[in-house]
């Protein structure tokens, strides 16, 4: 996450750098460089739960209930 927050500050530098200076490559590298990081911070924020991450005890189930009856289970995160 903090990789990406870093390229994303980096695209922008280079971005306005390449304007600045009309360098039209140095903005187009800037602006490969801020999608991403945009990926990759999507990602990280969007991950999901492995096998791995419940064999270690890092997810917990989330029962949903309708009349006292489970209708619906989802893994997830424990809260940090």
């Amino acid at each position: 996450m903090i990789g990406a927050i870093v390229f994303l500050i980096l695209g922008v530098m280079l971005i306005i750098i390449g304007y600045l200076n009309d360098l039209s490559m140095v903005a187009a590298v800037g602006g490969l460089t801020v999608g991403i990081a945009l990926f990759g911070i999507h990602e990280s924020v969007h991950k999901k739960p492995t096998a791995m991450d419940v064999y270690q005890g890092k997810t917990t189930l989330e029962i949903t209930y309708k009349d006292g009856m489970p209708i619906d289970s989802v893994v997830v995160f424990k809260d940090k």
